[in-house]
């Protein structure tokens, strides 16, 4: 008779999981490594496509939808309006990408050395984060240019201001919570990367990103609000400018569904994820 052999968390759960990843956190940093270095390998331009890949598509947008097609901005200057949405779309959808291929592109790492694996998703989304962090200096910059040229103070200086930061981190632990259950199927089948690529694409039209909610017609308002990143994207909003409209209760219904998915996602990883390993 084959002996069985199954490697696993003695407590899988979602609190002994998150307490492996605090005590092996000093990984975090390698895995963030390996993950931007495999990025740019054997590119022409190398380093240079971390600015181009977030930059182009959002000037290309800007010239489309604020200066040919003249959509509406809540009265803010277009490109500031977009680039506020992309900050917390891009943040929830590239961090939802890189953390999905986690398991796949640290095969080695896994194979080699024991760590906690809740470890991979979140170190793999360091090129988000610096796709975040660039964003956020593009929005800075565009906030200085366009309040000296206005002559009008664009950015709120109060409690907004936190509110925004909520929605920022309430994007991430959306995609981290998700992708603690891409990462174990993608890890078997690239389809999923492919089937959530698509996915997003859609996602993306249905969320206010390009667009301000206010333009959607009334009736069909209430079903946007049904987008948990079209809450997001206009509490931020909300906070960074004082437009649009801030939705308190559909906010907190939102960050408690994340907190709870998160702890669903940790305990479904470390289940199967030795099993996932284990069959390849």
């Amino acid at each position: 008779m084959n002996a069985r052999w199954e490697v696993s968390s003695r407590h899988p759960g979602a609190v002994a999981t998150l307490g492996e990843v605090w005590q092996y956190r000093k990984l975090l940093g390698f895995i963030g490594d390996r993950a931007l270095r495999k990025m740019y390998r054997r590119t022409v331009l190398g380093w240079l496509w971390l600015f181009i890949n977030p930059l182009f598509p959002i000037a290309l947008r800007a010239i489309i939808f604020g200066g040919l097609l003249g959509v509406g901005s809540n009265g803010l200057p277009y490109f500031l309006f977009l680039i506020a949405g992309s900050v917390v779309w891009d943040t929830f959808s590239n961090s939802l990408m890189w953390g999905t291929r986690s398991l796949e592109m640290n095969r080695d790492l896994t194979d080699q050395i024991y760590h906690p694996r809740a470890l991979l998703p979140f170190g793999n989304m360091t090129p988000a984060l610096l796709n975040m962090a660039l964003k956020v200096g593009v929005l800075v910059v565009a906030v200085i240019f366009y309040t000296a040229q206005d002559g009008r103070a664009y950015l709120r200086t109060d409690i907004g201001l936190l509110w925004a930061l909520a929605a920022l981190a309430v994007a991430l632990l959306l995609a981290l919570g998700i992708s603690f259950f891409t990462a174990i199927w993608g890890e078997t089948a690239r389809d999923i990367r492919f089937a959530l690529s698509q996915l997003l694409s859609v996602w993306y039209l249905l969320t206010p990103v390009l667009y301000p909610l206010s333009q959607v017609p009334e009736q069909h308002r209430g079903w946007m609000l049904l987008n948990p990143l079209a809450i997001i994207v206009e509490t931020f909003k909300w906070g960074l400018f004082g437009v649009g409209e801030l939705y308190r209760d559909q906010f907190a219904a939102t960050a408690a569904a994340v907190l709870a998915l998160i702890c669903i996602g940790l305990t479904y990883f470390s289940r199967a994820e030795a099993r996932t390993v284990a069959e390849r």
